[in-house]
């Protein structure tokens, strides 16, 4: 056997993030900035109001309050997305809206609950009262305050979210270079599974590892391209490694990589050199990787066991770095926090085990839960959701005793 961390090394050797390419913002979300953004234009682009008002030179309201308030003329209204380049003379006031610019002279805006009329659409008055004096600068938002043309506003490596997509739009963007979502295909084994939901016969059961997998692939941001299920003909699967490679970056199977006399990924595999190991871990000790040529194109196979759980150990442990670094994103570790144990549970002998655990925070810190009594069984499947990440127990440790402490994983 070989150990975790000599199998991760394995299955990410000639892993590379995929080729930027430039996307229009509204298809960049969930990808991966390939390089480093900097302001094309100024936020704010001009000088602008940040109220709905008139906008004075601070000098002409200097005495204004509630109990005296300036009368001023009304020299013409400037609405948001005006172009005009407006200028203010003395002793005037121009009523102004949020966002519009601000005309050359004014230096402040009064908002228009600080003067004599209503606000809402209503007709430009030739006179406005103010009833509050202002200092410089007040309700003024100034042309690049927020960031100037060519400060850094985005760096490399970082998911692009809504947030990223507005601030690319307000300094000049409307395509940004990215790294693709990876295109996942998964393809579950075994003639004994059936579609869930649907009428078992005996000997069959629901195919829980498809619909598992392809929630784990799109909560890394990755996008399931293919998704089939096949029985234990090599033939049938051989077919199925040829459509997914034609639109995927990485095909996950799972299921017959162990001992069994029709497991068809190592039938298959074989023919294609893939690598089978047996992993110092449990759940998930059968493993295997490879890669099929598909159009001149080589794209990696990652061959997972058949038990769920095994599956999603073994999801967790090797097939999320390699989205991570398909996605331009490496370095994603797991990362263990110490916590202790809840209950008492027995470990694997000679291999490292991964047990799903329930993790319950107080003062005192972190206190872990089995999720079932069997602590870690490769087919407790419909325990594994109460899971809030795996305690991992090294391979000389034969039981865990209330109380211990131990290496928790949160995912």
């Amino acid at each position: 056997m070989i150990s975790v961390e000599e199998y991760v090394s394995q299955v990410t050797a000639g892993i590379a993030p995929l080729p930027a390419e430039e996307r229009p913002l509204e298809s960049a979300l969930g990808t991966t900035l390939a390089a480093s953004i900097e302001a094309r234009v100024a936020v704010p682009p001009f000088t602008n109001s940040a109220m709905d008002g008139f906008a004075v030179r601070a000098d002409d309201v200097h005495g204004a309050s509630k109990d005296a308030g300036v009368n001023l003329p009304v020299l013409e209204d400037v609405a948001a997305g005006s172009t005009a380049n407006g200028t203010l003379k003395p002793g005037f006031a121009t009523r102004i809206m949020t966002g519009a610019p601000l005309p050359e002279g004014a230096d402040a805006v009064v908002k228009v609950e600080d003067t004599n009329i209503e606000p809402g659409p209503v007709q430009m008055p030739d006179q406005v009262t103010i009833f509050s004096a202002v200092q410089p600068g007040t309700n003024v938002r100034k042309a690049g305050e927020n960031v100037a043309v060519g400060d850094l506003i985005l760096e490399a490596g970082i998911t692009v979210t809504p947030q990223v997509l507005a601030a690319a739009a307000s300094v000049g963007y409307g395509k940004l270079p990215v790294i693709p979502k990876p295109r996942i295909a998964i393809i579950s084994t075994g003639t004994e599974l059936q579609d869930p939901g649907s009428e078992l016969a005996h000997g069959q059961i629901p195919d829980s590892n498809g619909i598992m997998l392809d929630g784990l692939a799109h909560s890394l941001g990755a996008e399931v391209t293919y998704r089939s299920r096949t029985g234990d003909e090599p033939q049938h699967l051989e077919q199925m490694f040829t459509e997914a490679g034609r639109c995927a970056d990485l095909i996950i199977t799972s299921g017959g990589v162990s001992a069994g006399a029709f497991d068809p990924v190592k039938i298959v595999g074989k023919t294609h050199n893939f690598n089978f190991e047996k992993v110092a871990m449990q759940p998930g000790k059968p493993q295997g990787h490879g890669v099929i040529n598909v159009d001149g194109r080589g794209v990696p196979v990652m061959c997972l066991p058949g038990n769920p759980v095994s599956v999603y150990v073994s999801f967790m442990l090797f097939v999320r770095p390699i989205i991570g670094i398909l996605a331009g994103r490496p370095g994603s570790k797991l990362q263990a926090v110490p916590a202790l144990a809840g209950a008492s549970f027995k470990s694997a002998k000679n291999r490292r085990q991964y047990a799903p655990m329930r993790a319950e925070l107080s003062t005192s810190g972190i206190t872990v839960y089995p999720t079932h009594s069997q602590a870690s069984g490769s087919h407790l499947i419909a325990t594994l959701h109460q899971a809030t990440g795996l305690v991992a127990v090294a391979a000389d440790v034969d039981e865990v005793a209330q109380g211990d402490l131990v290496q928790y994983i949160p995912l």
